[in-house]
């Protein structure tokens, strides 16, 4: 089956150099031209895209997470952000969490189609509002947002 090139370069805020192109599924049971996006002709190919929100939080006076005050705002605010995160379509939400290098993350996994509608809408107004929050925990510093691609092997 012919690959149809699908360039995601201004959707998904990549550079130019990035491009991926879709990939008919190779066997399925349902009805579906293209199941998977792959990464130019590298042979890395996804099904789902996530956007994470990522910081750091400043350990506790234990000088660890567990009576860290910012890592608990950090999850309160996530907490708060949650039955809105789970109302985008198809999103799977995760948190993630380091003890050790201070790291507070949260991904937004969703299929292709839904992420790139979300992404279309400049992930908004969710993003916005809840990096700026981030941003305004005191402890919380560099507060970053990423897209990652997934796919289970």
């Amino acid at each position: 089956m012919m690959r149809v090139a699908i360039v995601f370069s201004a959707l998904l805020g990549l550079s130019n150099a990035f491009s991926i192109a879709a990939v008919p599924a190779k066997s399925s049971l349902r009805a579906s031209a293209v199941s998977m996006a792959e990464i130019g002709d590298t042979g890395v190919a996804f099904d789902k895209v996530a956007r994470e929100w990522r910081c750091k939080y400043t350990a506790g006076p234990s000088g660890g997470p567990g009576d860290s005050a910012s890592l608990k705002e950090c999850q309160a605010l996530l907490k708060e952000f949650l039955p809105k995160l789970k109302a985008l379509p198809k999103a799977e939400i995760t948190r993630q969490v380091c003890g050790g290098c201070l790291d507070f993350k949260v991904s937004i996994v969703q299929p292709l189609e839904e992420h790139g509608a979300w992404a279309g809408q400049n992930y908004n107004p969710l993003e916005e509002e809840f990096v700026a929050k981030l941003k305004a925990i005191k402890g919380v510093s560099q507060v970053e947002t990423q897209e990652i691609t997934f796919v289970s092997m």
